[in-house]
């Protein structure tokens, strides 16, 4: 069958009235378009157009002397036409005579109507342009398809400016991704596979926005997020990349057995509060460098005792105590204590009763040592993933001040293991390195975490290696410094329309488009909002090909 357009009925929208480009997109059956254009030069469009409106006006004095009112079309037409008159007259452009035909096959009768109705609706209602189907037609509009036909038809010509050829959309196309790289799934609109290559953000590629190698994975629980990370990154090493994973759920333990492919390769830190991991997160432990031991040894302890660089009475005492123990010749955190009780000061030994209280409760052992722990963690295989069992960290709704005392010291483990990866990212500056934070939100949520993560994203430029934040919402990722400097985002499902609005600023879509806020609802378990290093957003559908890897 074969419908041409009798008329433009509506004014259509320059950019994004695309039709080629969402027909493609639309239609799961064939759809042909066979367009014979003639320039018209802008002297000979003013004359079609003064002619047409002789017409139209002959027509408004016919009624008008009849007595009866003007048909609206008629209004309608008279306006239209005036503003094309002053239009053409401004301007100086040409106008083009189009005949536009198109082409509709199937195997049935039945089936042929159907995909008529479906496209008939889609040019009509989508962008107001009204097809006909002349029966009598059809062989002539059949040799019109023939490649050099001449237009079989002058009844249908339409007049119209470049705009409207410009914006059929002549060469559009749906990209999303790098050309290479690791396959994470296809785009749900065209089918297309997506791969990415999350290192090439430093890259300097032609026509990247971005040079930031952070990566945000956000959603609620179940969406898919973990699984999307943990996908990449296993892909990542396998093409030659590094990664550090803090897993503070411990839902990583069985990767040794379960991916033989790697098995030398991963290195899985398991810690638990049992006396032989004692010491073994205090900073004078995980850190090679002690000036950075030192500066992590005065985050923990004023995260831990409330202690902030404003008490002008407390925090003096806590510098000198901690500068003390830097100095030493085998340090550890728990010299702190003693160099406070050194002092003649009560403040300061209030101070030392307060850190000496949790120095033994729960797994708060793993931040304290005497200085002689020789069992020490490291992240020397391609694939490290450093768990801490029985953490308890607070929902990421909770307030800092509600925090239970359990929370606080899972915090300040998170903060200790998350400087662990700022010193794994300053290692070999040629190898792309991921560090994961999965439950980003417990670092971000707290000062000394929120500049730790900093941190982590400033290095990781300079360092090639890439940040990746696993995290419920996108505003926990608060810090603005944060936000502009992540490259890659994905957005999972979710049903909140404050996170969906904030989700949409960070992608730098219109939070308050209902369309845009109805595609992360309906997203899938599984599917994401995806945003590339070139600024283009599209829907994926995650996918892990290989049984055991899934």
């Amino acid at each position: 069958a074969y419908l041409t357009i009798n008329a433009l009925i509506g004014e259509l929208e320059f950019p994004s009235s695309e039709i080629f480009y969402y027909e493609q997109e639309r239609f799961r059956f064939p759809v042909d378009v066979s367009m014979n254009v003639e320039i018209m030069p802008n002297r000979s469009a003013l004359t079609t157009v003064r002619n047409k409106k002789k017409e139209l006006n002959d027509l408004d004095e016919h009624a008008y002397e009849a007595g009866a009112d003007t048909d609206n079309s008629v209004v309608e037409a008279l306006v239209d036409v005036d503003e094309l008159e002053k239009d053409l007259g401004r301007t100086k452009e040409s106008m083009y005579k189009l005949s536009y035909v198109v082409r509709i096959a199937a195997e049935s009768e039945e089936e042929l109507e159907r995909r008529i109705a479906e496209v008939r609706d889609y040019y009509e209602n989508d962008f107001n342009i009204k097809l006909v189907r002349p029966f009598g037609d059809m062989i002539g509009f059949h040799e019109e398809f023939i490649p050099s036909g001449s237009r079989y038809e002058n009844d249908y010509i339409q007049y119209v400016k470049a705009d409207f050829l410009a914006g059929l959309g002549f060469g559009a196309a749906r990209i999303l991704g790098d050309p290479d790289g690791s396959y994470i799934g296809y785009d749900t609109e065209t089918g297309n596979n997506i791969y990415i290559d999350p290192s090439l953000a430093c890259q300097n590629v032609v026509g990247s926005v971005t040079n930031a190698l952070a990566v945000a994975f956000t959603g609620t629980l179940g969406g898919g997020k973990s699984m999307s990370a943990n996908n990449i990154i296993y892909q990542e090493v396998l093409h030659g990349a590094r990664a550090l994973i803090l897993d503070p759920k411990s839902e990583r333990g069985k990767w040794k057995e379960m991916l033989p492919e790697l098995s030398d390769e991963i290195n899985i830190i398991n810690l638990t509060s049992d006396e032989v991991n004692k010491g073994m997160l205090d900073p004078y432990v995980i850190m090679q460098n002690k000036k950075d031991a030192d500066s992590l040894a005065m985050d923990i302890l004023t995260f831990l005792t409330g202690v902030n660089i404003k008490d002008g009475k407390r925090f003096p005492l806590l510098r000198d105590a901690v500068k003390a123990v830097t100095k030493r010749e085998n340090s550890g955190l728990l010299y702190v204590i003693d160099e406070l009780n050194a002092m003649e000061d009560e403040e300061a030994h209030l101070l030392a009763s307060h850190i000496a209280a949790f120095t033994d409760y729960d797994f708060a052992g793993l931040l304290f040592s005497d200085g002689k722990v020789t069992r020490k963690i490291s992240a020397d295989k391609a694939l490290n993933i450093l768990q801490v069992q029985d953490l308890m960290l607070p929902d990421s709704e909770k307030n800092v001040e509600e925090y239970t005392s359990i929370e606080y010291l899972s915090i300040a483990v998170m903060i200790a293991i998350g400087t662990f990866a700022l010193d794994f990212i300053y290692s070999d500056r040629k190898i792309y390195k991921i560090v994961a934070l999965d439950e980003a939100w417990s670092l971000l949520q707290v000062a000394q975490g929120a500049a730790l993560s900093n941190k982590l994203v400033r290095a990781g430029r300079s360092m090639q290696s890439g940040v990746f934040f696993i995290t419920q919402s996108s505003s926990d990722l608060l810090d603005e410094k944060i936000k502009n400097n992540i490259g890659l985002k994905f957005a999972f499902h979710s049903t909140d329309k404050t996170e969906i609005r904030n989700t949409l600023r960070f992608f730098g879509l219109d939070p308050d488009d209902e369309e845009n806020q109805n595609a992360i609802m309906a997203l899938e378990t599984g599917e994401c909002l995806m945003q590339d290093i070139y600024g283009r957003v599209g829907k994926v559908h995650t996918q892990i090909l290989l049984q055991h890897v899934f």
